[in-house]
């Protein structure tokens, strides 16, 4: 038998599943499908000794909750949200052994909003991941769009909330980058090495302006060190503007200790922007959170506190507590409360995660 791919079904995707499901064709499709079906197999034959060593995997996520927001300076609306937790997407993945020690891998990831359809990341097909690279003794090396290693060490190590629901860090730990920019990076060139206990990773977008190569460019940088049940992470982030005259710069020290009955979470950024476009930011945050597993469930809980250093000195904080159930390897269900003393903002949300 010839394959045109391993594929490897995701975590979800039922055994009765049917790639071609719908009406049956009538008769004057008939040779039509004669002549696709020959051609497909023509292909196999050509492809398939090739694709036979690649593996192909189909995954994704639906997150659909229900929200409610107030403030006192808006009205107060209920809403049906789509990734309040995590986004929800369709995604695939794979990877060749090319021998010696080598491996491709690649990531296609497509972003969407659960309760319209409609595309996420400004209507990219692949808005959330698009690259490919190479994997070897050497480390990793990947090239095209996916986030960056400062992004990815907020919410693996430093957020408990993991950047979502109502305790989301990203609108005030690093928000002069991830909110007021973007959490990802395009362009990019991305490289990662563990050696023992330490992580570096190290990504840096291309601005593709001529005649000035700092111009729209971007460098994010994480080092990461993992000593038994204490996780520490070092982050250094600056994007410039399109012109190379402005940027906004990141940097962050941040930490977990998993103590048995729960998990301490830590981090501290330092934010300063001069970026035309984007407002100006000079200021730092703390983040304080728990992680307490209680059987199928984790209690998560953050505080977080911003100091404006202009002369607004707009000084806010935000208190944030929620819930996850697993009910299976699969499909959770969370809730969460998030307030925030400015404008006295509040946030609730009750969802359901699933994963295929």
């Amino acid at each position: 038998m010839v394959h045109l791919a391993a594929v490897s079904k995701g975590a979800s995707r039922p055994d009765n599943f049917d790639p071609l499901n719908g009406n049956s064709p009538n008769l004057k499709d008939y040779n039509y499908m004669k002549k696709s079906i020959l051609a497909l197999a023509v292909l196999a034959a050509v492809t398939g000794t090739a694709a036979a060593q690649s593996n192909v995997t189909v995954y994704g996520i639906v997150d659909v909750s229900l929200s409610r927001a107030t403030s006192s300076i808006a009205p107060s609306i209920t809403s049906v949200d789509s990734g309040n937790w995590y986004g929800s997407r369709l995604g695939f993945k794979g990877s060749e052994d090319l021998g010696g020690g080598l491996t491709v891998n690649y990531q296609l990831e497509n972003g969407f909003s659960a309760d319209t359809g409609n595309l996420g990341q400004s209507g990219r097909i692949f808005g959330r991941h698009a690259w490919v690279g190479i994997k070897g003794d050497f480390g990793a090396l990947r090239f095209g769009r996916s986030w960056t290693p400062t992004y990815c060490a907020l919410t693996d190590v430093i957020d408990p909330f993991e950047d979502g629901m109502a305790g989301a860090a990203a609108s005030f730990f690093g928000r002069n980058t991830f909110t007021a920019i973007d959490i990802r990076m395009q362009n990019a060139i991305f490289y990662a090495k563990t050696l023992g206990p330490l992580t570096a990773s190290v990504a840096y977008s291309l601005g593709e302006v001529a005649g000035n190569s700092s111009a729209n460019s971007q460098l994010s940088s994480t080092f990461t060190y993992v000593a038994g049940p204490l996780t520490t992470v070092f982050g250094y982030n600056d994007v410039n503007n399109v012109t190379g005259t402005g940027s906004a710069k990141l940097t962050f020290i941040g930490a977990n200790y998993n103590f048995g009955p729960a998990r301490l979470h830590f981090g501290l950024d330092r934010q300063k922007t001069d970026l035309a476009g984007v407002t100006t930011t000079d200021a730092s945050d703390m983040l304080i959170g728990l992680t307490v597993p209680v059987g199928a469930g984790r209690i998560l809980a953050s505080y977080n506190r911003l100091d404006d250093k202009t002369v607004a000195n707009l000084d806010s904080h935000k208190l944030a507590i929620g819930y996850t159930y697993a009910m299976s390897t699969r499909t959770t269900l969370y809730t969460s409360y998030g307030h925030v003393n400015t404008n006295d903002a509040n946030r609730f949300n009750v969802g359901i995660r699933h994963k295929f």
